[in-house]
């Protein structure tokens, strides 16, 4: 009962945070503020520091007219198109092989996006899984609480500078954080879901996304120094459960995150002329059950990820230019796994790398380039790989995009792998190589 005290009053304090006065926001964050989307976002959904500055501030930043709207809703639809370069060799039931050169709608939402309070707001994303829409097999086939963010937000003057500070609901680790370096909002900022992935992530590469939910505190002194904390438990119990933070993948999954995740955030900033420049750092440490069917109060795998991020952003007129960058080090300590005989060590390492630059013209069109490694230690059990190849894998990423107006885009993404779980040629011991898994990407974002 202790242990889930944290669940209920998390879920307390949303239920409180969301049955507080109606502001009468309108559907949309450019409608609140009066703002082109362009004020905001380079191209969406990067952000500007304007953008940022309206995350920071709860999402309350407002024009001062009221909506017809009781409630700030929108909308977003997904219709993509994935070409691999070659699946044989793959299973003949994945879902690169089946949904290879179809029409999806990997991503149909719904979004409440706005003030709430003078002095808080929210961003809840709630998605359907829409890939057998268009199609008629089926990948998943599930509604599900995406991105949360429920922000309380205010300021006072410290050292005749403002201190920002506030609150945060979330329900995945960097979920509050406001800018495009971290995993939740990192380039590519949408990809295919059949394209054949890598077999090693670190854990706060998305690995808690959606399957835990926490409460975070955040401050910024005079637009320099921003810092956060927080504390995340799992979805699957107790008032988590109860508010949909319960990811609906959770139900063929074995693993389950135990005990408080801590999560932490450092980031230095400063603007000069036409140029803002972002350096900084976060940490996670986890525990996992790695089978929570089968190990119920069994030896747990733990990890500690530790990661710097930098952000620059150039503006003059008709011109943009973004570059981000990161690196991931995480140490595995896997009792759980190596008890379950579902790894070989009982520490294993894994480091992350990625970076991208971007051009964008009138902020209509951009083209982007980008570059991401793993490496880490051999384990050829966690990893399904043959006995003595690492998880290494690397590659680049190409995209153009085009707006014809602020809330659509059309990507066209080509990813490209020089190595694939450990190897360039026969990775997997039966022939397939690296370049097989290359795709091509054509993406239609809608927004309403």
């Amino acid at each position: 009962m202790k242990n889930n005290r944290m669940n209920y009053l998390l879920g307390g304090v949303l239920f409180l945070s969301l049955g507080v006065e109606q502001a009468y926001a309108i559907p949309s964050f450019a409608r609140q503020t009066g703002f082109d989307c362009t004020v905001c976002h380079t191209v969406f959904p990067e952000l500007t520091q304007t953008g940022r500055e309206f995350k920071l501030r709860g999402y309350t930043m407002n024009n001062g007219e009221k909506s017809k709207m009781p409630l700030p809703l929108a909308a977003m639809v997904m219709a993509d198109i994935t070409k691999t370069s070659n699946t044989t060799g793959l299973a003949s039931n994945s879902p690169t092989v089946m949904k290879d050169k179809k029409l999806l709608l990997p991503q149909v939402s719904v979004f409440y996006g706005g003030k709430i309070t003078d002095k808080s707001g929210a961003f809840i994303q709630i998605t359907y899984d829409g890939s057998e829409l268009l199609s008629k097999t089926d990948i998943a086939h599930h509604t599900a609480m995406d991105n949360l963010d429920v922000r309380y937000a205010d300021s006072i003057s410290l050292a005749d500078k403002e201190l920002l500070y506030g609150l945060t609901i979330n329900n995945n680790p960097s979920m509050a954080d406001l800018w495009n370096t971290t995993p939740t909002w990192g380039f590519p900022y949408a990809g295919s879901v059949i394209a054949n992935a890598p077999a090693a992530a670190t854990q706060v590469d998305g690995g808690l996304g959606q399957s835990v939910g926490g409460i975070g505190a955040y401050a910024q002194w005079n637009d320099l120094i921003y810092a956060e904390v927080a504390a995340y438990r799992s979805a699957r119990k107790g008032s988590m459960k109860l508010f949909g933070w319960k990811n609906a993948n959770l139900k063929g999954d074995t693993q389950d995150v135990q005990g408080t995740t801590p999560y932490a955030r450092l980031a230095l900033q400063h603007n000069f002329g036409d140029n803002y420049l972002m350096l900084g750092g976060y940490i996670m440490n986890s525990k996992i059950n790695p089978a929570f069917e089968s190990n119920m109060g069994g030896p747990l795998d733990t990890y500690k990820d530790r990661a710097i991020d930098a952000e620059y952003q150039y503006t003059n007129g008709s011109n943009m230019i973004t570059a981000l960058a990161t690196r991931i080090w995480e140490t595995q300590t896997l009792d759980g796994s190596v008890g379950l005989l579902t790894a070989d060590n009982l520490r294993d390492t894994l480091t992350t790398t990625r970076a991208k630059i971007s051009y964008y013209l009138d902020q209509k069109y951009g083209a982007t380039i980008g570059s991401f490694a793993t490496t880490g230690t051999a384990d050829a059990t966690k990893y399904a790989t043959p006995v003595g190849l690492t998880p290494n894998s690397r590659g680049e990423i190409a995209e153009l995009d085009y707006l014809p107006l602020q809330n659509i885009k059309f990507a066209l993404q080509y990813t490209r792998y020089d190595k694939f779980n450990g190897a360039s040629k026969n990775y997997d011991g039966a022939g397939r190589n690296a370049s097989d898994n290359n795709n091509l990407y054509l993406l239609g974002w809608f927004m309403f």
